[in-house]
């Protein structure tokens, strides 16, 4: 039986889930989509879970503790308590016993998250920055559900939780790279390269992307190809972009400016490595997925070590920025409808 605080599986998707003008088109830059007047419906919830934890009403017995968490968010305290901790059924009083628990021993986690990524202002901050995204996308997608927004702590076990209706929020996964309470962090779970995207100013920006491959995730066909997964990343990313216009195309690949620039630098090179048929067109979900895994480069055959991780996102956004070409963002029938890759093979020339 595992222990229901040990750092068990990092957060990942389904295997098939997971501004600047002169960077792909001419012309002047899309206008970002105003957000003035439009409003997130009235079920919208954000919840902060480190104040729930902290003003739980523990003089009052275990029935009303329960109570209080049960009622601060439903779904997401159920899905906390049985999956992301394991602490115990979600109805079930002494699961309040372990709640208790796992706050004493992860009290450092939790002090360390208060200064950082959980600090009143940043979280603020971040609230604006996710809720303006999300009225973005409420704009291209008017009957799309918004999802609630829980900023949670996980016990480092994930970094976002997405599911269709709410999206947790690790805050101990971006409580900055050096944090020195990363030190105790088992270092095969842990290596450097995922240390160093554990930034405060990233937590916005992951969480819609997050939401958005699991919400979208069904435009993936069950047996992807290279090209499809290609399309697939490039028209989140294309989308995440959208939603968040004044952020860096880096920080949108959890990149950082130098990696972002050796990946302009070697476009053409790093295409001419996917470009053949028996790369573009394989369905070994081994060699797909060597383009557009985590890791601290992209392990694919002709590319060095000094190469940033998952190329292959980074080439489906070319190929999706340059079939958008200057398409305001509105027109979602030139990048967003179509699910068949080739007219984005054909519009990209790097």
């Amino acid at each position: 039986m595992h222990h229901v605080f040990s750092i068990r599986n990092l957060f990942h998707l389904p295997m098939w889930v997971l501004l600047v003008c002169s960077w792909v088109q001419c012309g002047p830059p899309t206008p970002p989509i105003e957000t003035d007047g439009v409003t997130l419906p009235t079920s919208f919830q954000e919840v902060n879970w480190m104040e729930v934890l902290e003003n739980m009403p523990l003089d009052s017995g275990r029935n009303v503790t329960l109570s209080h968490l049960q009622e601060a968010h439903p779904s997401f305290w159920k899905t906390w308590s049985e999956e992301v901790l394991q602490l115990g059924p979600s109805d079930d009083t002494l699961t309040v016993d372990m709640t208790l628990r796992f706050l004493e021993e992860m009290a450092p986690m939790m002090a360390a998250i208060d200064t950082t990524s959980g600090e009143e202002g940043h979280l603020a901050q971040q609230s604006e920055q996710l809720q303006v995204a999300l009225k973005r996308h409420l704009v291209l997608f008017p009957d799309a559900e918004v999802p609630d927004v829980v900023w949670m702590p996980s016990g480092f076990n994930f970094a976002l939780y997405p599911t269709p209706e709410w999206v947790g929020i690790g805050l101990d996964w971006f409580m900055e790279p050096n944090h020195p309470l990363h030190q105790e962090l088992p270092s095969h779970r842990f290596p450097r390269y995922r240390l160093q995207r554990m930034r405060s100013a990233w937590m916005a920006t992951d969480a819609l992307r997050g939401w958005l491959l699991v919400q979208h995730q069904n435009r993936i066909p069950s047996s992807p190809r290279t090209v499809d997964m290609l399309l697939f990343w490039g028209q989140i990313m294309e989308l995440t972009s959208i939603c968040f216009p004044h952020t860096s195309p880096a920080q949108l690949m959890n990149w950082t400016e130098e990696e972002w620039t050796w990946a302009e630098a070697n476009e053409r090179s790093i295409w001419s490595e996917v470009q053949p048929q028996s790369v573009m067109f394989n369905k070994q979900p081994r060699e797909v997925m060597r383009w557009f895994q985590e890791g601290p480069f992209t392990r694919a055959e002709g590319l060095p070590q000094s190469c940033p991780d998952r190329l292959g996102v980074y080439l489906g956004w070319k190929m999706v920025q340059a079939r958008r070409g200057n398409h305001a963002a509105l027109d979602m029938a030139s990048w967003w409808t179509p699910t068949d890759p080739n007219p984005f093979l054909q519009a990209y020339r790097p």
